[in-house]
């Protein structure tokens, strides 16, 4: 299926490990001029090589894309290397985590930096662009507790920021649309990633488990009863930032193997 994107400009937040560095892979192989944006040099190269090692035209710039001068740097990046972005992802971390009672309100502010304003800021610098040429995609990857927030896990300032990231997008969509712009949020389930792994061995170990143990357990109930891949969420992410996804915005799409009971 020819996606209608060869030849764009994808800017990917978080682009050099997990669902980021996922996304990067699926946007080379459309072949988008990919640009990868995180904050550690090392993983950034290593990311860089990877994509270009199987054919993917990339770059990559180190900034911190929960701050605005960070964001502007990477547009810049991705500007001066290609041309400004026709495609943003915005995958950044969600800010410190922790129950209501246990976190300060220092938390609950960067929740809102990393999640709201960030994500504000991101779509103040690329729309411009995307206005003139009459068209433009802006996909963030968010969580599945915009349907139904955590309950297992401690993230009273996530599951606050996260929807307030949710109510953004679907305004933004609106006043968006007109412009040929669409705007959607992916919402991650249990997703293979190191840092996924790594809260989650805890997790494990917290319930006297190995990793893998846990995860067995996990997933078992699940409809399709195995964790995730970033290549499932890139898959997604590539479709609804292409030309036969120009109808679809506002939206939320939940790739977590069937595991949320809800009907919307």
């Amino acid at each position: 299926m020819d996606l209608g994107i060869k030849g764009k400009v994808a800017l990917v937040f978080g682009g050099s490990k997990g669902i980021g560095l996922g996304c990067a892979h699926e946007f080379a192989r459309e072949g988008c001029k990919t640009v990868i944006a995180a904050r550690t040099q090392s993983t950034i190269d290593a990311a860089v090589a990877e994509v270009q090692a199987a054919g993917g035209d990339a770059i990559g710039i180190s900034a911190d894309c929960t701050s605005k001068d960070g964001i502007a740097k990477a547009v810049q990046a991705a500007t001066d290397a290609f041309a400004p972005p026709d495609i943003l992802i915005f995958n950044v971390d969600s800010g410190p985590k922790g129950s209501f009672l246990e976190v300060d309100d220092d938390t609950f502010a960067a929740a809102n930096n990393n999640n709201v304003m960030a994500f504000r800021w991101a779509v103040q610098a690329v729309v411009p662009h995307m206005q003139r040429q009459g068209w433009g995609r802006i996909l963030t990857i968010g969580t599945n507790s915009v349907k139904a927030p955590h309950r297992k896990l401690a993230r009273a300032a996530q599951n606050t920021y996260r929807v307030g990231a949710l109510a953004l997008s679907k305004t933004l969509s609106a006043e968006l649309g007109p412009m040929g712009i669409t705007v959607n949020t992916l919402g991650t389930g249990a997703i293979a990633t190191p840092q996924f792994k790594e809260v989650f061995t805890k997790i494990a170990e917290g319930q006297g488990q190995t990793y893998d143990e846990h995860i067995a357990q996990r997933t078992a109930a699940y409809p399709i009863p195995r964790m995730g891949t970033p290549a499932d969420m890139a898959a997604a992410a590539a479709f609804l930032c292409s030309d036969r996804a120009g109808f679809i915005t506002g939206q939320v799409l939940v790739i977590d193997g069937g595991n949320l009971e809800v009907l919307q």
